[in-house]
């Protein structure tokens, strides 16, 4: 038996793995929409390639052969991925979706409120909102865009600002009835509620008062939501990020406490991949955006 080390053509896959999926070329070639001959004919020549018989064909039932068991695994790995990538291909430069990806309270209090009035003014766009708290990669096909909250650059994609961001203190009307602020000295009885991990604001916030104390307790969240959530509660007083947070305000459940708000350097961005197909998708989520932002 010769041997051949020359990978064989891969446009037989697809027949190869529709026979092997269901056990004949009849139903593989109903599948594809050719002929049960095609089909065949298709096989015969990757076994020729390969120099190998992938089905028995002895048995009433077509069934494979272990090597053509073996080689099945091997293109149907191939198919999917194939598949998968030209879908994601098909995403990036024919659909009119945008996919963006947010943390769960810029999508609950700003971005969803707001939604229908995006599917009114561009009818043919779909926009898809996607939350997380973590920074998720722009993959083609999978996001096209995210709003984060930080200070570019992000590697290997554009950032277009948003809205610039303010902060001050929030906390209940019952809170500060109980543990009210009259001198700076009164935030060492606090409690201080913390709602991102990688950033002490609180410390910053000492360092822009130029006053360092010690509160009486501290609770650390995870995300804004919980940290927020736990202020509405009654727990302490969050650092609130604005504008993004003056739905709270509005609604009653929460009120500021600094007469003053204070500038930090993070502010929101629009982030999207380099796709000049969907460039003026991105041109209108940003203004877009913009508008809701500063309506907020």
């Amino acid at each position: 038996m010769s041997h051949t080390h020359r990978l064989p053509p891969i446009q037989y896959l697809t027949a190869f793995v529709a026979a092997a999926r269901h056990n004949s070329f009849k139903v593989a070639a109903e599948t594809l929409n050719v002929s049960p001959s095609a089909i065949s004919q298709q096989i015969k020549t990757l076994e020729k390639h390969i120099d190998l018989p992938l089905f028995n064909r002895q048995k009433r039932e077509l069934q494979l052969t272990q090597a053509g068991e073996s080689f099945y695994q091997i293109a149907k790995k191939t198919v999917k991925s194939y598949e998968s990538g030209y879908a994601n291909f098909i995403e990036q430069y024919f659909s009119s979706s945008i996919k963006v990806s947010m943390i769960h309270f810029v999508a609950n209090e700003v971005v969803i409120p707001k939604l229908h009035d995006f599917h009114t003014k561009y009818p043919d766009l779909n926009l898809f909102v996607e939350t997380s708290a973590k920074v998720e990669n722009l993959e083609a096909g999978k996001l096209d865009a995210a709003i984060r909250f930080g200070t570019p650059p992000w590697e290997g994609c554009h950032a277009e600002l948003i809205t610039n961001v303010q902060i001050n203190l929030l906390a209940t009307k019952s809170y500060c009835a109980k543990h009210p602020i009259n001198t700076m000295l009164d935030f060492q009885k606090q409690t201080l509620i913390h709602v991102r991990r990688d950033v002490n604001d609180w410390q910053r916030f000492m360092n822009y008062t130029n006053y360092q104390f010690k509160p009486h307790k501290e609770l650390y969240f995870d995300s804004y939501d919980a940290g927020i959530r736990a202020a509405e509660e009654g727990l302490g007083i969050a650092m609130g990020t604005f504008p993004v947070s003056n739905n709270k305000i509005r609604e009653g459940g929460l009120e500021v406490i600094l007469s003053e708000y204070m500038p930090i350097k993070e502010a929101f961005y629009l982030v999207t991949p380099d796709n000049a197909y969907k460039r003026e998708s991105y041109r209108l989520l940003l203004n877009w955006l913009k508008a809701i932002f500063g309506e907020s």
